[in-house]
């Protein structure tokens, strides 16, 4: 093992062991720095492993399917003896994405509450010397729950049959092991579960206009406009600036700046949209298809995890521990680029080039892709593929090139696409590479040896 490994493992082992020794004390969390991953609680590993009788937890629902909870069961244990058994639970929640239509912004923040439980759910068990599969899949399946409670606890189902097959007792009646591990994994889910119901994406469209942002913001000539061929109303998340990121982010300071609304360097980069649009190559129109991630995709956020299940196919992790720490990581990264990507959107309003090249140049304009109903600057598709590229390129050096030229293409395709300007996905690149460098420290400083005591 090389000394990079072992330090990560001593990291690692001193988070599970924190955890691990935990019972939950409250239900507002701290920040995701803090005490392993979000929480403060107590007590020794007996109090988390007994806090509740996995027993009484097997689900039953008016829909409940135990046929296709067994058959992904075994799929799932069968992917368990090539890989962490946490990718297989990273490819249902893309699927659920794409079952349920789910927003990008809303899919970064699902897939960090996910990816969060299920690295804190592992540790723990490890440290406690549990069930570590079953730990994280416990854990995985109580936010996937409370994310998609139209299910009605279908990925329960899945964790007790996997239970079952895995230490071949009863469904409902678990064994000493696997009632251990699978309570330890439902107190960390619910952990998680708590802390989604406290952080803020709660709030919603009140159907009073700018009211969010208070009577002192511009409104005139290029503010954001509903656009073609939709003109969908209100714009999508007008409170996701107000969400509790992961880490602590001074907005002020990374804030970009537009250029002026019809300045020459404005008119620049909007004559370039429509010339791009004009003669738009068959190259530039795959590259827009590729990474467009509309409406019933695995959504931009959901791509990355995506790419990132792609690279450890080719090429695994030595350690398994930093493939949960690397999509923790990945995914705080990039839910908390699209928080910061929403607030600067819902600073300026900028308008889109669709709306611009006819107020201006009295241009129809017609992208090659569906504007996204929501103010331009900057492109959350570049903040989220910056952030994303970074991360990646942290955990797999040798790959680090590769995932920023991905980056950049993401951020060219949505000039490609006609919904954004250049200067949209160059200011959104730079804004989720400083939003990763952020995780990025934190995973660095875990990663030190610490002093004997």
């Amino acid at each position: 093992m090389t000394p990079e490994a072992t330090s990560r493992q001593r990291s690692s082992a001193r988070q599970g062991l924190l955890l691990c020794g935990l019972l939950l004390l409250t239900a507002v969390p701290l920040q995701a720095a803090e005490v392993s991953a979000t929480f403060v609680a107590r007590g020794p590993c007996e109090s988390m492993v007994r806090g509740h009788d996995a027993r009484t937890l097997v689900p039953v629902s008016v829909f409940h399917d135990w046929d296709a909870a067994r058959t992904q069961a075994s799929r799932m244990l069968k992917a368990w003896t090539t890989e962490p058994p946490g990718l297989a639970w990273t490819r249902i929640q893309l699927a659920m994405h794409v079952k349920h239509k789910v927003s990008p912004t809303r899919a970064a923040r699902g897939l960090a509450l996910m990816h969060v439980g299920m690295r804190d759910a592992a540790l723990a068990a490890q440290s406690c010397g549990e069930d570590v599969a079953l730990a994280q899949s416990m854990a995985a399946a109580q936010v996937l729950g409370y994310l998609f409670n139209a299910e009605e606890r279908s990925f329960d189902r899945i964790v007790f049959e996997l239970a079952a097959q895995r230490h071949g007792h009863v469904r409902d009646k678990p064994d000493e092991v696997s009632a251990r591990a699978l309570s330890l994994g439902y107190e960390v889910g619910r952990q998680l579960v708590a802390y989604g119901d406290s952080d803020g994406a709660q709030h919603g469209w009140n159907g009073v206009r700018l009211q969010w942002y208070g009577e002192g913001r511009y409104y005139g000539p290029g503010s954001w406009e509903p656009t073609a061929p939709y003109f969908y109303f209100p714009p999508s998340e007008p409170f996701a600036p107000l969400w509790r990121p992961w880490m602590k982010v001074d907005y002020d300071a990374i804030r970009p700046v537009p250029p002026q609304y019809g300045s020459p360097a404005y008119l620049k980069d909007l004559q370039e949209v429509i010339r791009i649009q004009r003669d738009l190559t068959p190259q530039q129109k795959s590259i827009a298809g590729f990474w467009v991630d509309g409406h019933g995709s695995v959504t931009p956020p959901g791509h990355w995890n995506q790419i990132a299940l792609d690279a450890l196919a080719a090429q695994p992790l030595v350690d398994s521990r930093q493939t949960l720490e690397l999509f923790a990581d990945l995914n705080m990264a990039m839910a908390d680029a699209f928080i910061a990507a929403w607030e600067v959107k819902y600073r300026y309003w900028t308008v889109r080039p669709v709306t611009a090249a006819k107020q201006l140049l009295g241009v129809d304009l017609k992208p090659a892709i569906l504007t996204p109903p929501f103010p331009g600057y900057v492109s959350g598709h570049a903040a989220t593929s910056g952030a994303a590229a970074r991360v990646l390129g942290h955990y797999m050096p040798e790959r680090a090139a590769r995932f920023d030229a991905q980056a950049e293409e993401a951020a060219m395709s949505r000039l490609y696409g006609g919904i954004h300007f250049r200067h949209d996905n160059e200011d959104g690149l730079a804004l989720g590479r400083r939003v990763a460098g952020a995780v990025i420290n934190r995973a660095v400083s875990a990663e030190q040896p610490q002093p004997h005591q």
